[in-house]
């Protein structure tokens, strides 16, 4: 496992972001990582403004794209994404703060309601 501070690019759904990872040495790379250990539906429901997707939703509104965290990656899923367990400070981007006394952004999807247990394989 390796733990890397990182950038939030782009949410492309309720387990998938893109992000800037630092790997030191000011050398950056930037690469789709799956929220490892859960999976939240595709697409939720319609409405009248479009689609609806509240993890979507609640990581937009508590990490929005330039928010910094910590992610901890374990190896590629079945997709070539890296499954991380990511951890932030809403409006904190020391990462020494996030990592004294972090939130848990996997743990808080599956607290709310947003997403379910997943461990791999068939759905």
């Amino acid at each position: 496992m390796f733990s890397y501070y990182a950038k939030i690019l782009k949410v492309v759904d309720g387990d998938t972001l893109k992000l800037d990872l630092d790997l030191g040495f000011r050398c950056h790379i930037f690469e789709t990582v799956r929220l490892a250990r859960l999976d939240t539906p595709e697409v939720v429901n319609y409405e009248a403004t479009g689609i609806v997707d509240p993890a979507k939703s609640y990581i937009e509104n508590n990490l929005p794209v330039g928010s910094f965290c910590v992610v901890q990656i374990t190896r590629q899923e079945k997709y070539g994404r890296w499954l991380a367990e990511l951890f932030y400070l809403p409006n904190e981007s020391d990462p020494m703060k996030i990592t004294v006394n972090p939130r848990c952004l996997n743990d808080e999807l599956l607290r709310g309601g947003f997403a379910k247990s997943y461990s791999g394989g068939k759905k």
